[in-house]
């Protein structure tokens, strides 16, 4: 096919595969290659008779018979420009306070992030580009607000959040997937460490800390993180350290780091120990107040299970029927297994746990004592089991078994 030069051919499933946004900024993109970049193609024809164009692919990356250094550069250069030209700095800003204001005082929010989510989709309208592209170009403009929005994670979107202004840096998050949270709490003695006595929970993919000012239950019982506490993020939540592991080019560090969308990167998540956050004073007098009434019940128990159980009862206000309800099971089945005329699995043990819940000091000796020591490092369901012991005990049994589904254990 002869096509004649200034032309920008753009695939047409674009418009299927992809949206508005999408397109739009494919053009632009071909523009600013034809602006800045056909002089280089030109000299490129001087020494290279088989240069005839340059050709881009919508996962990025410029195609041609240039040099790799070459392409690369001007590729850099548009994926930096385009951005910028769709989205113009003064304007771009001016238009995201106006529909701030506006939200805002449509919904009576209190918090900037309340409203983050439709002033991204306000914008990706106005100017008609992709909402991570107009979350990243928020970001770039100091509304660090939106860097809590539009994160994906275990199949869905996390709820947004917010923090205070230069509290994390690009590289960093409050926010992991439950395999990264599992993964780093294994291998890092200092985030092991927080979770020990049930400080720390893993609520909403975020480590936060375990005060009713930041952890509320929803209607349907679980947990979920406080409207204070998404708005509070560095108070009351641990920050992860990110860093790309696959191959791929620096420039795309920022979008990936930003929005997190499923996609064939991969990231390694690090505790970043360094930072401290700090709950208010009231939270933590309340914790160190559940904490000792919790070490008073765990002195009190013996190598008994059925004075355990009693006592465990008696602390929750239940007795065996209830619990037999909160888990689904028998009564007489729970009964005959304390008393030992049943050896009970690690499944049935934990699930008792998780029925009283227990926090992680109470549960892991009564693990101990109903002869159910976990083995992480030999079984892979004890490692999920014994994480849920740890970081999602307060939680309703539905809820621990949506947890521990994805990894294929059952309790």
């Amino acid at each position: 096919m002869q096509i004649e030069g200034k032309t920008i051919v753009v695939d047409p499933y674009m418009y299927l595969l992809r949206n508005l946004g999408s397109v739009n900024n494919t053009i632009i993109h071909e523009c600013v290659h034809w602006v800045k970049h056909r002089k280089v193609f030109e000299l490129e024809k001087l020494y290279n008779a088989a240069a005839s164009h340059i050709s881009c692919e919508v996962k990025g990356g410029a195609i041609s018979t240039l040099s790799k250094k070459s392409t690369e550069w001007m590729e850099k250069q548009a994926n930096q420009l385009t951005p910028r030209i769709q989205m113009p700095a003064e304007p771009f800003r001016v238009k995201a306070n106006q529909y701030i204001a506006q939200f805002m005082r449509e919904s009576n929010a209190r918090h900037t992030v309340d409203v983050m989510e439709k002033v991204i989709t306000a914008l990706e309208t106005k100017f008609a580009v992709s909402k991570q592209a107009a979350k990243i170009r928020l970001v770039e403009l100091g509304f660090e607000e939106a860097i809590g929005t539009y994160t994906y994670l275990d199949g869905h979107y996390v709820k947004p959040h917010g923090f205070r202004k230069g509290t994390i840096k690009v590289n960093q998050t409050f926010s992991l997937s439950a395999q990264d949270a599992a993964i780093e709490r294994f291998l890092n003695p200092e985030l092991r460490a927080l979770t020990e006595n049930g400080d720390y929970l893993f609520v909403d993919n975020h480590y936060v800390y375990n005060a009713p000012l930041y952890v509320e239950r929803d209607e349907n019982g679980k947990l979920e993180l406080t409207g204070y506490a998404r708005s509070h993020m560095d108070e009351c939540c641990l920050v992860f350290d990110m860093r790309i592991t696959s191959k791929v080019e620096n420039i795309y560090h920022t979008a990936c780091y930003l929005n997190r969308e499923l996609s064939d990167i991969t990231f390694e998540i690090k505790y970043h120990n360094g930072f401290e956050n700090a709950p208010q004073e009231r939270q933590v007098a309340m914790r160190k107040k559940i904490q000792a009434e919790e070490l008073e019940i765990r002195k009190q128990m013996t190598d008994d299970p059925e004075q355990c159980l009693e006592l465990l009862l008696k602390w929750r206000g239940m007795n065996y029927t209830d619990l037999g309800l909160e888990i689904d099971r028998d009564p007489k089945t729970i009964s005959r297994t304390v008393k030992g005329k049943t050896a009970p699995t690690v499944e049935t043990a934990a699930l008792i746990c998780f029925g009283l819940h227990l926090s992680p000091t109470i549960s892991m000796k009564l693990m101990d004592v109903f002869g159910c020591k976990l083995n992480p490092m030999k079984y892979p369901n004890h490692q999920w089991i014994n994480e849920a012991l740890y970081i999602k005990y307060p939680e309703p049994i539905w809820a621990i078994r949506e947890y521990l589904s994805p990894y294929g254990v059952e309790i």
